[in-house]
């Protein structure tokens, strides 16, 4: 049947290599989309499995995506040698259209695909399109995605052109079998450590003030669409964006290679896996559960037995039986975690969607006979609609931002230009370092600081804590606030702390 295919182990559900129009053979195609179970497909063993045989790797999108990083490499490496002299706008424009192109054509292949030339049957929430203003607002926050991207590419550059971070030319590479092989592992660990990576980043911004202020933006859309993928506050993209920043800066012996094919991952995975259709190639059941419920899989069927053993993994939508979380029933909160009204009588749906996406109709995902009926289309995301400042917090946090983004930009470009004084990575004195160690702490610690400070100010009396608050701090908690600040914040610090040295 070639709408019933397995693809065991991949790092994401597939439907085969089949782009449009199969499923994997857990999928029950009489249940409504999003119905069918996925426990059976989750499990440390089966993760272990996909990794020995490397199927996670060459019968997934990652394949694809490594095609991508090569292709880009090779016909557009990073200019390195151009960046010893100092920052240029001309080479940033030249790379910035270059990502808008590559990032606009995989997304709207999909987009189109899907919203347009419906190649695909299997809605997850039938009858639910984004209007003008919710693309305008997916687009826009998309697009600071990419821009961010790409001002990261030209930090990396202009460290690897000033010798504070080392890095192995094509010549090198190919010249050192030792080399040759080292770069080759990271190409294949590189999938595992992006997954790692996003559960851990993942649930540390939905810790209560960063959900708050800055990872509610991505999910006011509880029904996504490809370009959903990406959208996100900027300080969700820059601690996302990290991710790429852990090997290149603190290992040696790698091509810029690994750094751009990390970033390929990081940009072209969400468009597909946010599509909100369940047959087509890459399609994703488990984050849209995410969207849909809130507070459950964290991670992908490649890291669901993370989820499995703090008890938030949930295999369908509707009721589930494996969710052991702390989720409840919306009760005085909206989905960005500001407090509703206590005399208010609006329903989820009215509220645009519930802090656990109430908005979507559990009941026609219930384990009942899919019909492909269309629902009334509705408000898609009422939140997302160009996506203005909440209230007077949010605009004072937007505004925090855009400062913060001009300090580190200012502290980054200022000054710079001979390539010999940043030839290491030893400052010469404290004062050197003093003003550089202040703007990177500010852009990697401050978002979360100002969000705390805000909450408390704003007289938030739900735990800081939350959704973790039954969790002991040493203990569960503990562990992963620790692998979030060492994943997150602290390549953020020394990538800025570097770069702000050789401007100084």
């Amino acid at each position: 049947n070639g709408r019933n295919l397995l693809v065991e182990g991949a790092a994401m559900p597939l439907a085969g290599l089949v782009p449009f129009g199969a499923v994997p053979a857990w999928v029950k195609l009489e249940l409504a989309p999003g119905g069918s179970s996925q426990i059976s497909e989750l499990g440390w063993k089966k993760t272990l499995r996909s990794v020995l045989s490397l199927s996670y790797f060459h019968h997934a999108p990652n394949l694809v995506w490594f095609v991508v990083a090569l292709a880009l490499h090779v016909g557009a490496p990073y200019d390195i040698s151009g960046a010893r002299d100092g920052w240029a706008l001309e080479p940033f424009l030249q790379r910035l259209a270059l990502n808008f192109g590559v990032a606009g054509l995989y997304y709207s292949f999909f987009y189109v695909a899907l919203y347009h030339l419906s190649w695909a049957k299997r809605k997850f929430k039938p009858g639910s399109y984004p209007t003008m203003g919710n693309m305008a607002h997916n687009l826009w926050y998309w697009s600071l995605g990419v821009l961010q991207w790409t001002a990261w590419e030209c930090v990396m550059t202009r460290l690897w052109a000033t010798g504070m971070v080392p890095f192995v030319s094509d010549a090198q590479l190919l010249a050192s079998p030792a080399l040759l092989a080292w770069n080759a592992l990271w190409v294949l660990i590189v999938p595992l450590w992006r997954d790692l990576h996003f559960y851990v980043a993942h649930r540390f911004i939905h810790i209560r003030a960063v959900y708050r202020f800055v990872h509610s933006l991505h999910h006011r859309c509880t029904d996504p669409e490809p370009f959903s993928g990406m959208t996100m506050h900027p300080v969700e993209h820059l601690y996302y964006f990290s991710n790429a920043l852990v090997p290149t800066l603190y290992l040696s012996g790698l091509s810029p290679l690994v750094f751009q094919w990390i970033f390929v991952h990081l940009s072209l995975a969400p468009g597909a896996g946010h599509s909100g259709w369940e047959d087509h190639f890459q399609a994703d059941q488990y984050h849209y559960v995410h969207h849909a419920k809130f507070e459950c899989n964290y991670g992908s069927p490649f890291s669901g037995f993370i989820d499995q053993w703090c008890g938030t993994f949930r295999e369908r939508l509707g009721e589930s039986v494996a969710y052991r979380g702390e989720w409840v029933e919306p009760v005085g909160t909206t989905h960005d975690g500001v407090p509703r009204r206590a005399n208010t009588a609006r329903t989820a749906a009215q509220d645009g969607a519930a802090h656990n996406g109430a908005a979507q109709d559990d009941a026609a995902q219930d384990g009942t006979t899919y019909d492909g009926a269309a629902k009334a289309k509705g408000v898609w995301a009422k939140d997302a609609y160009l996506g203005l400042p909440a209230d007077k917090m949010h605009a004072t946090y937007t505004l925090f931002s855009l400062g913060l983004a001009a300090l580190f930009a200012h502290a980054a470009v200022s000054g710079s230009g001979d390539s010999t004084r940043g030839a290491t990575r030893a400052p010469t004195s404290r004062l050197q370092t003093a003003a550089p160690t202040a703007v990177a702490a500010a852009v990697a610690y401050g978002p979360v600081v100002v969000a705390l400070a805000l909450c408390a100010l704003s007289g938030d009396r739900i735990s800081w804590r939350w959704p973790f608050h039954k969790e002991r701090v040493f203990g569960q908690f503990g562990l992963f606030l620790v692998l979030g600040w060492l994943a997150c914040l602290l390549p953020v610090f020394h990538a800025a702390q570097w770069v702000c040295i050789v401007a100084a």
